[in-house]
């Protein structure tokens, strides 16, 4: 057992390192999230049509890379399924990629399904747990994601301008913020 806590703390020791020596160009990348992430949030549009576009891009590389994929399988019945599952995906993605604005509204209205599905779900779950203390936030959480959805439906396509980019511009400055703190713990803790 001395062996597999050697290892572990060899391999802590190793990573704290590694963390240190890195740190500056972790807190930089950081920073660059913070930027991006204030950007986005004051201009939403321009950051949900980047967001679009780039989701388009990823959509057709992976259908392009799944065709490839394809022609490898061993059977014509399972490469025959992904290959047109692939193909799929890659035309989804170039029409989104080149038709960004339709994306968006698509990617909107998904936004509001996921709200509405799992807010509804946690204010289920809140009433099977209601003795449990903190069912009450459980409640609350599914009344918020319920009322975001019905905000979002209720002022589509306006909530497209907007949504999108807001929320992947949050994410990038909490993911900043986040980096940023990390890194720094880091460094001072290998200091």
């Amino acid at each position: 057992m001395s062996d597999v806590t050697n290892r572990l703390e060899q391999a802590a020791t190793s990573w704290l390192k590694q963390a240190h020596r890195n740190a500056g160009w972790v807190i930089a990348l950081g920073v660059l999230q913070i930027i991006a992430g204030v950007v986005m949030i004051f201009s939403p549009l321009a950051g949900g049509l980047t967001v679009t576009v780039v989701l388009g891009v990823g959509m057709m590389l992976g259908g392009i890379a799944g065709l490839f994929a394809a022609f490898g399988a061993d059977s014509f019945g399972a490469g025959t399924l992904a290959f047109f599952w692939s193909l799929l995906v890659a035309v989804v993605g170039f029409h989104v990629a080149t038709n960004p604005g339709l994306g968006l509204a698509t990617l909107t209205l998904m936004l509001a399904v996921i709200f509405f599905a799992g807010g509804l779900s946690q204010i289920i779950v809140a009433f099977k747990m209601k003795p449990i203390t903190g069912w009450g936030w459980a409640l609350t959480g599914g009344i918020v994601g319920v009322l975001a959805a019905f905000m979002i439906w209720r002022q589509f396509p306006l909530s497209g301008l907007w949504l999108v980019g807001t929320l992947a511009g949050l994410q990038l400055l909490v993911g900043g913020m986040t980096t940023v703190t990390v890194a720094g713990a880091a460094r001072k803790l290998t200091a």
